[in-house]
């Protein structure tokens, strides 16, 4: 089994190779690896769907993970909670494939990862609900002892969950793991992007200063491969899960819907940029008739397109939602009755918007040098992945490229 160190930068996406630095860490790794910069995100563009797709090679409608939290209309917002168990995706993953092949991975704040028996060293992504602690919900969903010393090595980086403190939090723990441990599967999720972009809009000051931030630590897990014994044939693997679009409206789905007496028949679920309708009615004609009129009601609801059962599965959406809705240009949805939290920016658009191309780069020996691949899909990521490693990932629905991404 080759090893690999698999990096997310969250919220990267195409535009931002632009403005790469000449000499920085992920621009290094384009030059002497091969690399998609049109990997399709799946619908909707949240990052726990992606991050799932992403380790599994299936689609939403297979892995069971089609938003970052499960449909809890009657909750207020900080009592939802997200899909942090492995238990909740119904298909295999890379940490369980390499765990059957014999080998050990870490996942450092990769969602949907939580209680997972086959990660060797767990910092897990969770969150306290109202009456719980974060630290103790974290060691019950990872690897408590871990966590604890690297807690005590690295707790200083940080300041709560915010950024860039967690992101060099995280990385320094994917790096001590790396040094100390070399795992197999090495995974790390970085926020900072995500969050810059959130609050201060797609190419502001902000977001561009955290992208130079994750160019250095790219950097730093390339060296860490060049110079730990034992991980000097491994795969440096950098991945991104969507962009973002800046919005200047938010539409309350759920006010409105009462407004229009649509309540009684279907509820929303906010994805960002576009929402999911779950009926509450058992009348399928009144769920019909919602349909029609949101669809001829579209400018007032800050609708562009609606997207009916068919076309949700041609998006191989999870089920659940009776139907959904895309954002006009500028809108971000909310489904509370409470106001909706400021952003500047957001995702979770459909296929059609600019921030569904993401990046896929793999570097290492035998790797080609300044390849770049077309177009694919991000279930293609995972068993391009399992290939490359040499691991088996029985349950992919995507196709592995591998053989491109070698050298002949």
């Amino acid at each position: 089994m080759r090893k690999a160190v698999l990096v997310s930068l969250d919220a990267l996406f195409d535009r931002d190779l632009a403005f790469l630095k000449p000499d920085g860490g992920l621009r290094r790794q384009l030059d002497e690896g091969t690399s998609c910069d049109q990997v399709k995100t799946v619908f909707p563009s949240l990052t726990y769907p992606v991050h799932t797709t992403m380790i599994t090679g299936c689609d939403p409608y297979l892995t069971g993970i089609g938003h970052n939290q499960p449909f809890q209309p009657e909750k207020e917002k900080k009592e939802r909670a997200w899909y942090w168990e492995r238990s909740c995706v119904r298909t295999d993953t890379l940490f369980d494939a390499v765990r059957r092949s014999g080998g050990n991975s870490s996942a450092i704040l990769w969602p949907v990862t939580g209680k997972n028996r086959n990660i060797r060293w767990a910092l897990p992504e969770v969150l306290a609900l109202p009456g719980e602690n974060q630290a103790l919900k974290m060691m019950s969903y990872g690897s408590p002892l871990w966590i604890v010393r690297m807690e005590m090595k690295y707790g200083h980086l940080r300041s709560g969950i915010g950024e860039p403190g967690l992101s060099d939090y995280a990385a320094a723990i994917a790096l001590d793991v790396i040094r100390s441990r070399q795992p197999d599967l090495t995974a790390i999720h970085l926020v900072d992007l995500d969050e810059m972009r959130h609050l201060h809009g797609v190419f502001s000051k902000e977001a561009m200063e955290a992208i130079a931030r994750d160019e250095d630590r790219v950097a730093s897990f390339e060296e860490a491969i060049r110079t730990v014994k034992g991980m000097e044939d491994a795969l440096l693997i950098v991945v991104s899960d969507h962009g973002q679009e800046d919005i200047d409206r938010t539409v309350e789905l759920r006010a409105l819907l009462c407004e229009h007496g649509l309540d009684k028949v279907i509820l929303p679920q906010s994805n960002g940029m576009t929402a999911y309708f779950f009926a509450v009615s058992d009348d399928a004609e009144a769920v019909a008739g919602a349909y029609r009129y949101l669809n001829e009601h579209r400018e007032q609801f800050g609708i562009s397109r609606m997207y009916d059962a068919e076309d949700l599965r041609a998006l191989h959406c999870v089920q659940g939602p009776v139907f959904a809705a895309e954002g006009a240009p500028g809108v971000v949805f909310s489904d509370l009755l409470e106001p909706f939290k400021r952003e500047a920016a957001t995702h979770g658009f459909g296929p059609d918007r600019e921030g569904v191309n993401c990046l896929f780069s793999v570097s290492g020996r035998g790797i080609r040098r300044g390849a770049r691949l077309p177009s694919m899909p991000m279930r293609d990521v995972a068993p391009t992945i399992a290939e490359l490693m040499g691991i088996r990932l029985p349950d992919a629905e995507g196709v592995s490229h591998a053989s491109e991404f070698m050298v002949k």
